[in-house]
């Protein structure tokens, strides 16, 4: 009797289709999601004037105000940076709420594929790798863990899909600093944007290194 095909379901990276994986990805991204969530909305209406006006008569008492403000003007514009920063916290936490939902509906998707018998769609590695790494955002260098699982079930270039996978691990937190330059701009120091962007492009350049290092390591395993 010959031997029975093996389907995609039954190959050795199973393990990153199984449901019990979603559920836990999804209970990690939705408790993550609320915790930040309820940060930013505390940020967002903390009353900050105390700090913000001791921070301003700091630097106004040792002469080093920034961008020519006075000691008022600073300390209206450190208030209007926290509101705006808890903002962007408040927004990624729904987000990623948000984003729960929709990579459960899609990893249903996925694994219809499967057992009809056709591939994952394309990106799929590259999204799995970085939901991994954002549901397990509090562990260091978790870039590395989503970009080997991204490189390890890719059928592409490992080391690309390991870096796309680690440029989307940063997307919550492109929120955020999205906020704080709206913020910069509201409180009347758009300067602040230039430097605002140069973060974000450290950045992402950092998640990208590590995260391609991991589609390496994937791509070797696999």
């Amino acid at each position: 009797m010959p031997a029975p095909t093996e389907s995609p379901a039954d190959a050795p990276s199973s393990l990153f289709y199984d449901r019990l994986l979603d559920y836990l990805l999804v209970a990690l991204l939705v408790v993550e999601g609320l915790v930040v969530a309820a940060l930013g909305a505390t940020v967002a209406t903390a009353d900050v004037r105390s700090f913000a006006e001791r921070v301003a008569a700091d630097a106004a008492a040792s002469g080093e105000l920034p961008l020519g403000y006075s000691e008022q003007a600073l300390a209206d514009a450190i208030r209007t940076l926290v509101a705006w920063g808890g903002g962007g916290l408040a927004a990624a936490g729904v987000l990623l709420v948000a984003a729960a939902a929709w990579f459960y509906r899609y990893r249903g998707r996925v694994r219809d594929r499967l057992a009809d018998g056709r591939r994952p769609p394309r990106w799929h590695a590259v999204l799995l790798g970085a939901a991994l790494a954002t549901a397990l955002a509090f562990v260091p260098f978790v870039q590395v863990a989503g970009g080997a699982v991204a490189g390890h079930l890719t059928d592409r270039g490992a080391l690309v899909d390991g870096a796309l996978a680690g440029v989307l691990f940063g997307a919550p937190a492109y929120v955020v600093w999205g906020a704080v330059a709206a913020g910069a701009v509201a409180a009347g120091a758009p300067a602040l944007v230039g430097f605002v962007a140069f973060g974000v492009l450290v950045y992402v350049a950092v998640d990208a290194v590590l995260a391609a290092v991991g589609g390496l390591i994937g791509g070797f395993v696999a």
